[in-house]
């Protein structure tokens, strides 16, 4: 195994555990109806919607190959993965 499948496997090891973790965090925190766990559910919802910005750009560094791309593909890319966690955030506060 090459460098590169290394990579792609560690990412991909990565991109699995972050996915589970933040659907337990999401079924555990925001599913709870403790009242402990009341005041908490911005931040466990920014916390998901982070991992979910990590997880979208490690796809398209990685998965998609976009780093050696020309600087324009890669960053149009990376603010669409960076601007749809923040609109998904600016939703749920607003309303």
């Amino acid at each position: 195994m090459n460098n590169h499948q290394g990579l792609i496997l560690r990412v991909y090891l990565y991109l699995i555990i972050l996915t589970a973790a933040s659907a337990y965090v999401g079924s555990v925190a925001l599913g709870a109806s403790n009242a402990w766990l009341q005041g908490v559910e911005d931040i466990v919802l920014a916390s998901i919607l982070l991992v979910t910005l990590i997880k979208g750009l490690l796809i398209v560094d990685v998965y998609m190959e976009l780093k050696p791309a020309p600087a324009l593909w890669r960053n149009l890319l990376r603010a669409y993965v960076t601007l749809l966690p923040i609109g998904i955030g600016l939703i749920y506060y607003l309303f």
